[in-house]
């Protein structure tokens, strides 16, 4: 699994940065959730908050951008920012290199396979991204 652990780890990087952003968005709007408070206007398209966060939403997602680290976010059919795929990995190992370096979309791609083969990862119903998998019991 130690081949394995690199994309993991940019997995997880991403998530946690997905909703790290995420949850300064809502706080500097005073939303509980990101994608409900876009579509109540609340939450401007694009704009700048407190902090130096920047936002912009598109189609179905948002990039963030703190001027040390972005991350481009697609919501998943639930409307949360807790998806990924081998593009959105990719250009986050790309512009964020404190976080491990950049990776080939290839390099990406394949690594997702071998993940979804092992079980570890799995496709969003009704959407093109991927989660990862409920660990353990309960």
């Amino acid at each position: 699994m130690q081949d394995s652990e690199w994309i993991l780890d940019l997995i997880e990087q991403y998530l946690n940065s997905a909703r790290s952003f995420s949850d300064r968005l809502c706080r500097a709007f005073g939303q509980e959730d990101l994608l409900s408070g876009r579509r109540s206007k609340a939450i401007p398209g694009k704009g700048i908050v407190p902090g130096g966060l920047e936002f912009n939403f598109h189609g179905i997602g948002c990039r963030f951008s703190d001027g040390t680290s972005s991350v481009d976010v697609d919501f998943t059919p639930e409307g949360k920012v807790s998806g990924f795929d081998g593009w959105r990995l990719h250009a986050f190992s790309a512009e964020n290199a404190s976080f491990g370096g950049l990776r080939s979309h290839e390099d990406v791609e394949s690594a997702l396979k071998k993940l979804l083969a092992q079980g570890l990862i799995e496709p969003l119903p009704g959407s093109h991204l991927y989660r990862l998998r409920a660990r353990g019991g309960a």
